[in-house]
């Protein structure tokens, strides 16, 4: 019996666990040597005062390598998304080795504050566009932080 209340305080008293990002493929670039993926997590997209935001997921189908010559194949990040203005913002880029974002990452960059992000008008007809546009079909859902 004790075991039993034990269990029950225990699940009420732990957080209900996060909901498993659902990828959603929105656009494709490149060529035979080189296929480039973006991915945005539906289930991330909020309101939070006038901007969505969304994590989203870029994959690379060869590897890619940093400046300290860590190869990655994925890598996922913050953004911020002014659909008004058509401008976005990017933050907390965090780099993995395989296409999908398991395992350790190789490196992380930490997300900034709001306030010190720098937003970039997307250019027409690029890959920032369509991130955009996709996201910003959500901006009329009650999807509040």
């Amino acid at each position: 019996m004790r075991t039993l209340i034990a269990s029950v305080f225990l699940s009420l008293a732990l957080p209900a666990a996060a909901q498993a990002p659902d990828w959603q493929l929105i656009s494709q670039s490149g060529s035979r040597e080189q296929v480039i993926n973006w991915y945005v997590d539906a289930n991330s997209i909020v309101r939070t005062d006038e901007y969505l935001r969304a994590i989203l997921r870029t994959s690379w189908s060869v590897p890619q390598y940093g400046p300290d010559e860590t190869a990655y194949q994925s890598s996922t990040y913050l953004n911020y998304f002014d659909c008004g203005k058509r401008m976005i913002a990017y933050t907390g880029n965090t780099y993995y080795r395989n296409v999908e974002p398991i395992g350790v990452p190789v490196h992380e960059e930490p997300e900034l504050p709001l306030t010190e992000l720098k937003f970039q008008e997307v250019t027409p007809g690029s890959a920032g566009e369509t991130r955009l546009d996709f996201v910003c079909k959500f901006r009329a859902k009650q999807i509040m932080t």
